[in-house]
């Protein structure tokens, strides 16, 4: 290919870089896991074959544990109180509950120029910089992604890229019941525990307060400008 049509084909991408940087943005309230679960899989395919626009979901779930791709359920440590379900993104056992924000950003990374280790640092740093503006000092943890205040989880991540769109995300804890952590070893890591911002500030941060506080961190992470959708429902 000669220089001049490379050019050209740079400056398309760079055109249509710059025109997805308007994002969706949806605040779905309560789903079940399995509910939004089909939804995302559904939209991510749309995405990908330029059907429908990326989108930014925030949500929580009716308790759940899920379980990545490495498997995980030999760190199931007690009887569980809530169901277990097999998910494709990557990571080990977890917990999703209310209190919880979970986070799932369905973008064309590869369109981006994003790779899954950047992908992921960013969901790190969404995290802490949500942290930070309650002010509670999170940070990474060599080999533990996910954000982290000493031995103590606050968010954790797990993804899945296929077609070069983004699946799953990263699920914060804000005022969740930590008790529901304790039948597990979350993501196998035997010296750690669960913790949530309620927790470290020992006073009631709720999902709605961190929602907005989130958002914000995304479009300033992955450089977003995130836009509103109303009236987004995902079917039972």
């Amino acid at each position: 290919m000669s220089a001049l049509a490379n050019r050209a084909t740079l400056e398309r991408e760079q055109r249509g870089i710059e025109r997805s940087q308007i994002v969706q943005r949806a605040r779905l309230g309560l789903v079940p896991y399995l509910t939004a679960d089909a939804w995302q899989r559904v939209r991510a395919q749309q995405i990908a074959k330029g059907e429908r626009p990326e989108i930014v979901v925030l949500m929580q779930h009716q308790a759940v544990y899920t379980q990545g791709r490495r498997g995980g359920r030999e760190h199931v440590l007690h009887a569980l109180n809530a169901p277990i379900v097999d998910t494709d993104r990557g990571g080990d056992l977890t917990f999703h509950g209310p209190g919880q924000l979970v986070l799932w950003p369905l973008l064309r990374l590869r369109e981006r120029g994003i790779g899954i280790a950047r992908y992921i640092r960013g969901l790190e740093e969404i995290a802490i910089r949500t942290a930070s503006v309650f002010g509670v000092d999170a940070d990474r943890v060599s080999g533990r992604p996910g954000a982290w205040i000493a031995n103590r989880k606050l968010a954790s991540v797990g993804v899945r890229i296929q077609s070069g769109v983004s699946r799953h995300g990263m699920a914060f804890n804000c005022n969740v019941d930590l008790s529901w952590f304790d039948s597990i070893r979350a993501c196998g890591i035997a010296d750690s525990t669960a913790t949530s911002l309620s927790a470290e500030l020992k006073t009631q941060v709720t999902v709605a307060e961190c929602a907005a506080v989130l958002e914000q961190c995304v479009a300033e992470v992955f450089d977003l400008k995130l836009s509103p959708v109303s009236g987004l429902r995902i079917a039972e």
